[in-house]
């Protein structure tokens, strides 16, 4: 009995694509960190206004999305590691402790770091910063 070869076609409405080009199909850092830093500015202005539910949401959410850059460009995995397990944490425990004194600091101290990253990877052109307003699609007292 002969074993059939393993089919890398996929099917999709109109045609097929080969699975070697499912790799060019899937987000890269650059769509991925927009998603991020949306979630990081929640974060911020949840903290602000002492609601650690929203704040700790939108920083859980956004660690999800720099697990999923991990997996997809393995070159930065030891760096959102690094960066997840230090800096986000400092964030993640003023939030859980209510600390919101604390939550400024190593808020700002994440957000340089993460700069600090861009340049390491040659993109020190890319410095994200807090926006001077409020997310306007939430209500961040909302559950308060």
């Amino acid at each position: 009995m002969s074993i059939p070869e393993h089919d890398h076609e996929i099917k999709i409405k109109g045609g097929s694509i080969e699975l070697s080009d499912l790799g060019h199909l899937l987000p890269g850092m650059a769509e991925i960190m927009p998603l991020v830093g949306a979630r990081i500015w929640k974060c911020y202005y949840a903290g602000k206004a002492r609601n650690r539910a929203l704040a700790r949401f939108q920083l859980s959410e956004a660690v999800n999305l720099m697990e999923k850059g991990a997996i997809l460009r393995p070159k930065y995995a030891e760096d959102i590691e690094k960066f997840v397990s230090q800096e986000v944490a400092a964030v993640r425990s003023c939030i859980e402790s209510e600390d919101w004194e604390g939550f400024e600091r190593a808020f700002a101290a994440m957000v340089e770091n993460a700069n600090g990253y861009h340049e390491k990877y040659d993109k020190g052109f890319l410095r994200w910063k807090v926006p001077d307003e409020p997310p306007p699609d939430l209500d961040m007292t909302a559950g308060l």
